[in-house]
């Protein structure tokens, strides 16, 4: 009997998928376009920006508990400090600080750390990592205070290296930087068994986890994770450009970030520094929101969370399984263009799809970046990026100024990476000599 594909809910409700996202289909000068970029920052859900544009007309700067204005502030900080908690599985809403940026979040994070971190103390960064998660911990503690950073390595496939990870670990670790999916090569990382064999060997090390590139991909449980301080940004989950930084309870109240005077010493307020961005906090809780709903479409009309943190991992897991044969399309694709001329970096047999998420760093072998870049623009449309991409694995690990990476998201279909892979098949098709 021939097998009869069955349609992933998220497929069946693609057509509304997209439907949110308006700009899908162009960029902001009106060009037509595939985007194929949400590694550098995902599309925009619709009611994100919505929310951003009303709530920086009407919201109080300061919060408050007396007047109105002040109040309402006060209770979207908390109502979006609770959500962040649910989507994360965190224990309290008071254990989540909001940032300029993931990066700021982690230079603050590296600062605060100052009294804890012992004069023969080492620190492990890994080369599979975003410069965000790696340069705060150099320059604070390798630079500015003399410690020893350690760098873990990367395997020939992309993936980390844990056995040499955890040969760098001794008893005088005091911190893992580590992310949970490469910006780079699109691996994930297996946390869950790597977090209590390094507290084994040191059980006093801090885990700090990037999870900037894995949050718009699959479900995040800090606990799970066994972590003690985890960032993840707005932009990259269909929202504002915002940083957030989840820690335990206990080792925020004993950090010392940076602060004024006159702040209070309480988290998780002390690591705010000046006003929040109350347009990027309305936008922020707009796109959770997105997410819950698209627990309910990937649930089926019958079924019902009641509790939101079981519905964003219902979502999450959902996302992650509808990408999972996107990513395997993909790969099969690229497995079929000449080896002499196109080579992809990283994971590439599609029967491993469960270790990385839809991200591609690729070259045509004798092109610049940029140029191949632009000659998928031109041709098809299709808007992909270039350079190092802040990527430990692209700039430290291959050791290449620049490549291509094309990044997918649950907005895309069988449709998008077909496109993708028609493109790049022409442009080897047709060497630019030819044009």
């Amino acid at each position: 009997m021939e097998d009869r594909h069955v349609p992933h809910l998220l497929e069946t409700a693609h057509a509304r998928i997209r439907a949110r996202f308006p700009m899908i289909d162009r960029d902001a000068l009106g060009n037509p376009r595939i985007y194929l970029n949400t590694g550098a920052g995902s599309l925009t859900v619709d009611t994100a920006a919505e929310a951003a544009s009303e709530a920086q007309g009407r919201l109080n700067p300061m919060p408050g508990s007396i007047l109105p204005g002040e109040r309402d502030t006060a209770v979207l900080h908390d109502r979006v400090r609770s959500l962040v908690a649910d989507f994360l599985h965190a224990g309290s809403a008071r254990e989540i600080s909001f940032h300029n940026s993931a990066t700021s979040a982690f230079f603050s994070l590296a600062f605060a750390l100052r009294g804890r971190v012992k004069e023969d103390a080492n620190l492990i960064v890994t080369d599979l990592d975003h410069m965000a998660n790696i340069s705060p911990w150099e320059t604070v503690w390798g630079e500015l205070h003399g410690r020893e950073i350690r760098r873990a390595r990367v395997r020939e496939d992309g993936t980390l290296d844990i056995d040499h990870l955890l040969s760098l670990i001794d008893a005088r670790t005091a911190v893992l930087a580590v992310t949970s999916a490469s910006n780079g090569l699109g691996t994930l990382v297996p946390l869950g068994r790597i977090t209590p064999l390094v507290r084994e060997k040191a059980p006093g090390c801090l885990v700090a986890v990037d999870a900037v590139h894995h949050a718009p991909h699959g479900p995040i449980d800090v606990a799970e994770l066994g972590c003690d301080f985890l960032a993840f940004s707005g932009y990259k989950v269909f929202g504002p450009m915002l940083g957030v930084l989840w820690g335990k309870a206990g080792l925020l109240e004993e950090l010392l970030p940076y602060r004024v005077e006159t702040a209070k010493n309480e988290a998780p307020a002390k690591f705010e520094s000046g006003m929040l961005n109350n347009a990027s906090l309305a936008s922020l809780e707009a796109a959770l929101e997105y997410i819950l709903w698209l627990a309910d479409l990937a649930a089926g009309p019958e079924a019902f969370l009641a509790d939101r943190a079981a519905r964003f991992r219902s979502a999450m897991t959902a996302v992650a399984e509808y990408e999972k044969p996107l990513t395997a399309r993909v790969l099969d694709g690229l497995r079929r263009l000449d080896p002499q001329r196109f080579q992809c970096y990283g994971i590439t047999d599609p029967g491993r799809v469960a270790e990385r998420v839809p991200t591609f760093a690729f070259e045509i072998i004798g092109q610049a970046a940029s140029e191949t870049k632009k000659r998928l623009w031109e041709a098809r449309g299709l808007q992909i990026a270039d350079g190092n991409h802040y990527s430990a694995a692209v700039f430290r690990h291959l050791g290449r100024p620049a490549l291509c990476r094309a990044s997918f998201a649950h907005y895309d279909s069988a449709g998008t990476a077909d496109a993708f892979l028609n493109g790049l098949q022409e442009a080897l098709e047709d060497p630019p000599g030819n044009q």
